[in-house]
């Protein structure tokens, strides 16, 4: 199959994964701040819902599905609207949170059909993210050429799902540590200020966006 002369695009492509794996995006700073406030399992399910909306945008642009909502500009419109009410949503959760005056348990027991909830909030959130999209298109693009063969794609979308599964479980591990989670205690209604202003943020930026 000549693996090495696709290698370095494979490569190429990897290393923009990781970079947006590091960067604070809603779904890492979502993780980080489940982490925080309910402790590892709960941020574990919601890392793998993100990575599974990672995957089925990943698998939709290795198949060229992407190709649909970039030529047909409502249908990218559509999740537009959707992911930036939804972080919107996600700030006035966290806004809330500033408010209470009651300090939130940390490491609650996880209730029945948590693990669902949690799993389905990082799905939704990633799968209403038109960026997502977005960047497996110029991740793939990156690591193939007109004359690369289809599986040098699914080899990008396998490799990058496993580098997304690997970092956001990684902040959900890390966030979720005794020392974090007491940090997080003295200054719970900062560290929700900020959340809450870079959800905003986010949101906005999304739905006032024209591209």
């Amino acid at each position: 199959m000549h693996v090495d002369i696709h290698l370095s695009g494979i490569l190429l492509a990897y290393s923009m994964i990781v970079i947006g794996v590091l960067s604070p995006g809603p779904a890492v700073l979502a993780v980080i701040g489940t982490a925080l406030e309910r402790g590892r399992e709960p941020a574990v399910y919601l890392s793998a819902g993100v990575v599974c909306g990672s995957a089925l945008w990943g698998t939709a642009a290795a198949l060229g599905m992407s190709a649909i909502l970039t030529k047909y500009a409502y249908a990218l419109y559509l999740v537009k609207i959707v992911g930036g009410l939804y972080l919107l949503w996600l700030a006035w959760k966290s806004f809330r949170s500033v408010m209470s005056a009651q300090e939130k348990a940390m490491n609650l027991d996880a209730k029945r059909g948590n693990a669902k909830q949690m799993w389905f909030t990082g799905f939704l959130l990633h799968l209403t993210n038109p960026k997502a999209v977005i960047a497996w298109i110029a991740t793939i693009a990156l690591g193939v050429t007109e004359t690369s063969p289809a599986w040098v794609s699914f080899v990008i979308v396998i490799g990058g799902i496993t580098l997304s599964a690997l970092g956001h479980i990684g902040y959900a591990f890390l966030f979720s540590t005794d020392r974090m989670t007491r940090v997080y205690a003295k200054a719970r209604r900062p560290i929700a200020f900020v959340f809450s202003a870079l959800f905003g943020f986010a949101g906005l930026k999304l739905l006032t966006s024209r591209a």
